[in-house]
C-alpha cells in the first residue's frame, strides 16, 4: 500500500507491527536459525527497531549510537554513486553499457533484417508501419518481437520463485537463466523461418 499516493511511497510493513511483536518475531527467528554464534541478538532487535521507525529508533537511542552507527546512519541519506566502492562503480558502468547493447541489439539492429528475410512482403522500405506490407506478416512481426517480454512477464514470473525456493537457488536460477538466454540467441543465429525465430525467442 502507498503511505503517499501523490509521491508514489510504499508503506513500511513493520510500522503495522507493535513493537514488542517485532521484538519476538526478531528473538524467534535468531533462536529458529540459529543465528546466536554470528550475530548478537541485541544487535538484530536493534536493526529491527531501526527499519521500523528510524525517527523513534534515533531519539531513544541518541546517546547510545556509536560513531560507526552514525556516520552509517548519516551516510544512507546523503550517499552518492561518486561516493561508493570502486567495485561498485564498475558493477553499475558494467551494467548500463549492457542495457544499451542489448536494447540497440534487440529492438534495432535486430529488427532491421529479419522481417525482409522471413516475412517476404516486409521490407526496409516497407516495413510494418509502411503501406504494401501484408496484415497477417505485420502482425507477426509484432508478435514475433512482443513474444519475449510476454514470456518473460507471464512464464518467467511464475517460474522464478520456484526455482529459487525450491529447485536450485538464487544463483542457479540465474545460471539456469543465462544458459536458456545463450541457448536461445545460438539458436536465432541459425534460424530460417519466423516459426522457429518466435520459438527461440519464447
Amino acid at each position: 500500500m502507498l503511505e503517499n499516493g501523490r509521491l508514489a511511497i510504499i508503506e513500511n510493513p513493520l510500522r503495522r507491527i507493535p513493537e514488542e511483536e517485532v521484538n519476538g518475531y526478531i528473538k524467534s527467528f535468531h533462536e529458529e536459525n540459529g543465528l546466536g554464534i554470528g550475530i548478537d541478538l541485541n544487535t538484530l532487535v536493534r536493526g529491527a527497531r531501526l527499519a521500523r521507525d528510524e525517527e523513534a529508533f534515533v531519539q531513544e537511542e541518541a546517546g547510545n549510537l556509536t560513531e560507526v552507527e552514525s556516520a552509517a546512519l548519516k551516510k544512507e541519506k546523503c550517499t552518492t554513486i561518486w561516493s561508493e566502492s570502486r567495485e561498485i562503480k564498475i558493477i553499475l558502468l558494467t551494467c548500463c553499457v549492457g542495457s544499451i547493447i542489448q536494447g540497440w541489439g534487440a529492438i534495432i539492429a535486430a529488427n532491421q533484417t529479419w522481417p525482409e528475410e522471413l516475412l517476404k512482403t516486409l521490407t526496409p522500405t516497407n516495413g510494418p508501419t509502411q503501406p504494401g506490407g501484408s496484415s497477417k506478416d505485420t502482425w507477426l512481426f509484432s508478435a514475433t518481437n512482443a513474444i519475449v517480454y510476454f514470456a518473460a512477464s507471464s512464464v518467467g514470473a511464475f517460474l522464478c520463485d520456484p526455482l529459487t525456493e525450491i529447485f536450485v537457488g538464487r544463483r542457479g536460477a540465474i545460471f539456469v537463466a543465462g544458459l536458456f538466454t545463450f541457448i536461445a540467441s545460438i539458436g536465432e543465429a541459425f534460424t530460417h523461418s519466423w516459426q522457429t525465430l518466435f520459438a527461440c525467442r519464447l
